[in-house]
């Protein structure tokens, strides 16, 4: 059953409940229960509506992804309209149980029957229990809870996951321009639905190792997917804030992505190549920067990196640089680099052709897409231009003969002008590669997701490798999407294996707290204040952050600590303020403080003025400490009553 489907399976309840409400009771309790559920209903509806916008399947794992991590670089300015209406169905949330109460309140409908009310009733309820929105958060939170899933039993991941080796089979290791060209799947290509949309780069495809059946998998459908896709072979998998091992939003101030695996970059950097990264986008856009330098990227630079070049620092996009701008700046750079003695792999992410309109770079405003009127479609002209103007300048340089260029889309395109049209096409991504040494194309229909593209690439570059659950699609071997009859049902089983190269790190010395350091380290990973850990009994660390968001109330420290058991040692590190709520009568009148124990239990607590040891011993001993039902009642009473100014 799909979402849509239970979107308006959930609707038709929601309808049935709403026209038998005369029947509701006219208890206080009860209408201000039904008055809730209604405005929660539309809450919901709204938040799936707007993620549907964006993704086509509504809340999808990117969208969990982004809610955790945060939307900072985000082209706000391009939703400006989807924005209002997600306003506006907050607002009509809170009129339409409003209106419910006063109805029932003034006894405007008849009084009520039994059995009806209780028909009612369950209608209502139903229909917010089968919604969509929480129909993924079951899903969520099943495959983080430990409820384990049977395919995950027979067929173990470590049996398909290839631990990262690279084995030089040539003399030869040229140098790597790779073109992560946003949304631009093969579907723009077909000439029965976009007629003479584009045909620089067609002509590029006749002379490539073109990839015709790449699909789309799950954890790898959108940019920062899709580049962890590539590099690591790997989907992303999203830590969940219910996870006893590891929590969603601590990516967004860890400094580290995915540190647990070894990716292509990491083998090519071990190998001796320059990993570079440009894209017109802020690096701080899904944790782009850390994916990067985690993986030994060594020059990484975006939009405000950027930014002091430009001739024009007002010619950008609500997301960036326009692609022109990009690869002028690109080519630049691939000539200094093709000059150095050291082998090097270039990587551009373009950003014109993003959802949902698109954007013309200026270098194209003569030239549009049959009348023009579709403003995405335009963009996609435009970027055939651009991308194909790069790749002659590359071919046509001194350096040509030396590199190898891939042509691939991050992901498949999502909502945008033309998704109609696109529907109606063999939905697949674009990769392609442009070897000097291969004279004539070639066509290659075996079927393949992103997931393969680093075993399928390295050999071009003179190395055997094994990336992860990547394979090569020019070997015999079945790719992973061969293997399972459904690839995505697999990804999914894999959810709590594949998790696990979050690699939250064990407390194995001393935690020295210093107040001005702004925080402190736990084995190789650094953590900010504020900061919450919780610390299992094989003393294994799960933090937690707060994530600031415009216009978006999120949860705060104190909030996560609510949903601590009286039994969870923790560690938190916040102002003085929210801390004193705990109680205890320690004296921590200051602006930093620290608490560390359990809410059952004893907690240690104090202001932060220049450092603070918490010995090894200590933290052992903290979680063997007794705790009661009372101090967990109190200090939970005490954190809800914190007042946020």
């Amino acid at each position: 059953m799909t979402m849509n489907s239970y979107l308006w399976l959930s609707i038709f309840l929601f309808i049935v409940a709403l026209f038998t409400s005369r029947n509701r009771t006219r208890n206080k309790y009860s209408l201000f229960f039904g008055a809730f559920i209604i405005y929660m209903y539309i809450l919901l509806t709204g938040a799936y509506i707007v993620s549907d916008y964006f993704t086509g399947e509504g809340i999808n794992d990117a969208v969990i992804y982004h809610l955790r991590y945060g939307l900072e670089g985000s082209g706000f300015g391009d939703y400006y309209l989807i924005i209002m209406i997600g306003f506006g169905f907050l607002l009509a949330s809170f009129i339409v149980a409003y209106f419910y109460y006063r109805l029932l309140k003034n006894d405007f409908f008849p009084k009520e029957k039994r059995l009806q009310r209780i028909i009612s009733t369950l209608f209502l309820l139903v229909s917010i229990f089968s919604h969509p929105t929480l129909v993924t958060f079951y899903a969520d939170v099943s495959e983080v809870v430990g409820i384990e899933n049977e395919l995950s039993i027979q067929n173990n991941f470590a049996d398909y996951y290839k631990t990262p080796t690279i084995q030089s089979i040539s003399e030869e290791h040229p140098n790597l321009v790779y073109i992560f060209a946003e949304s631009f799947e093969t579907t723009y290509f077909d000439e029965m639905l976009f007629p003479s949309l584009v045909t620089q780069l067609r002509q590029f495809r006749e002379q490539s190792i073109n990839f015709t059946d790449i699909r789309q998998v799950k954890g790898t459908s959108w940019t920062i997917a899709g580049a962890t896709a590539v590099i690591c072979g790997l989907p992303l998998v999203t830590p969940s804030s219910s996870s006893k091992t590891s929590q969603g939003n601590s990516m967004s101030k860890m400094d580290s992505f995915y540190s647990g695996a070894t990716c292509m970059s990491d083998l090519l950097h071990k190998e001796g190549y320059k990993m570079v990264s440009r894209r017109g986008a802020s690096l701080k856009f899904a944790g782009t920067d850390k994916l990067y330098r985690t993986h030994q990227f060594d020059d990484i630079k975006g939009i405000d990196e950027l930014k002091s070049t430009l001739k024009n620092p007002n010619y950008q996009t609500p997301w960036g640089l326009y692609d022109d701008t990009l690869f002028e700046i690109a080519f630049n750079d691939f000539k200094k680099l093709s000059t150095s003695k050291r082998k090097f792999a270039l990587f551009v992410s373009t950003m014109d052709t993003h959802h949902p309109s698109g954007h013309v770079s200026k270098s194209c405003e003569q030239r549009s897409y049959k009348d023009g009127s579709n403003s995405m479609l335009n963009a996609v002209y435009c970027s055939d231009e651009l991308i194909a103007k790069f790749i002659k300048q590359i071919q046509a340089s001194p350096y040509g003969k030396n590199t190898i260029i891939v042509v691939a889309s991050d992901h498949l395109a999502m909502h945008n002008l033309a998704i109609d049209t696109l529907n109606k096409g063999e939905r697949r991504d674009q990769f392609m590669i442009l070897d000097p040494r291969v004279k004539n194309g070639v066509h290659i229909d075996k079927t393949g997701s992103t997931l393969d593209i680093s075993a399928t690439l390295l050999p071009f570059l003179g190395y055997k490798a094994d990336v992860g659950l990547s394979r090569n699609l020019l070997s015999d071997e079945k790719s992973l999407i061969q293997t399972f009859e459904d690839f995505d049902e697999q990804l999914d089983a894999w959810t709590k294996d594949i998790s696990k190269f979050w690699e939250f790190p064990k407390v194995e010395q001393d935690i020295v707290l210093e107040s001005n350091n702004r925080g402190f380290k736990i084995g190789k990973t650094f953590y900010r204040y504020p900061i919450l850990l919780r610390i299992n009994d094989t003393l294994e660390v799960n933090p937690f952050f707060e994530v600031k968001l415009k216009y978006f109330d999120t949860p705060k420290l104190f909030d996560y600590l609510k949903d601590f058991t009286a039994e969870d040692t923790f560690l938190w590190v916040d102002k003085c303020s929210r801390i004193v709520a705990l109680g205890g009568g320690a004296d921590i009148n200051g602006k930093l403080c620290y608490a560390m124990g359990k809410l059952g239990g004893n907690i240690q607590m104090g202001v932060l003025r220049k450092e603070k040891l918490f010995s090894l011993q200590s933290i052992q001993e903290q979680l063997s400490e007794e705790t009661t039902p009372e101090n967990t009642m109190n200090r939970k009473e005490g954190l809800s009553q914190i007042i946020e100014p």
